[in-house]
């Protein structure tokens, strides 16, 4: 390994030891709390070093919310067959959602992040316009797609709005995560997250099918089986 390489990898490294501890101290102290100060005595870096790496404590967020949103975009793509009904898409989706966050506390961060960036996206779109080329746009401008295949391929009512639609789920999901996180970290537990998304969820489905639509294809998952799921090798 050459000279630059290793100092390429070791920039990576100290990367992702930043926003690791970021994401510890979150779930610890809250985001308020959270100081440019506060991660470099975590990582054992100095100041100084610290702001080689990020400018502000906005910047890590920033790059904590935009990695998650894209690898769960990607994800939750790699996973929808092109062949799936809408119907079947949004049943990928949930699924998707378990297998990411089914067991951890990431959620948690996530969302916290969101509002605190970003405090007044959802409420905004619709009626100023919002820019879909952020980390929560992205997730929002997927689920539109999820919704339209569903419009396109007759699964779902035809008079949807794809994206004030999914603007929804999302303030609905966001609303229940914010509601567990405001417990002590010792009680936090996201199986109450999932079970309750589901119950919430399958009723939205329910009340978005198309007449004729497959009635099988109205209940999600369980939680027990998409847990087994993770466990396996």
């Amino acid at each position: 390994m050459g000279i630059q390489e290793r100092k390429n990898r070791e920039k990576e490294e100290r990367k992702t030891l930043i926003l690791a501890k970021a994401k510890e101290l979150i779930l610890e102290h809250g985001i308020d709390a959270l100081s440019m100060q506060e991660i470099a005595d975590g990582t054992e870096l100095s100041k100084a070093t610290l702001y080689l790496y990020f400018q502000s404590k906005e910047a890590i967020l920033k790059e904590i919310l935009a990695e998650s949103a894209s690898a769960f975009v990607e994800y939750v793509e790699s996973r929808i067959s092109p062949e799936s009904s809408g119907i079947e898409a949004l049943r990928t989706l949930w699924a998707s959602y378990m297998s990411l966050y089914g067991e951890s506390h990431e959620v948690f961060v996530l969302t916290g992040i969101n509002n605190f960036l970003e405090p007044g996206f959802l409420l905004d779109l619709g009626r100023t316009g919002a820019d879909l080329d952020t980390p929560p746009g992205r997730m929002l401008a997927m689920i539109a797609r999820v919704l339209e295949r569903g419009i396109a391929d007759g699964t779902l009512k035809t008079d949807l709005k794809p994206l004030k639609l999914a603007r929804t789920v999302i303030l609905i999901a966001t609303a229940i995560i914010d509601t567990v996180a405001r417990l002590p970290r010792p009680a936090r537990d996201s199986r109450i997250i999932l079970a309750e998304m589901r119950s919430v969820f399958e009723l939205l489905i329910r009340g978005l099918a198309a007449d004729g639509t497959d009635r099988s294809l109205l209940a999600l998952p369980d939680l027990d089986a998409g847990r087994s799921r993770n466990r396996r090798p």
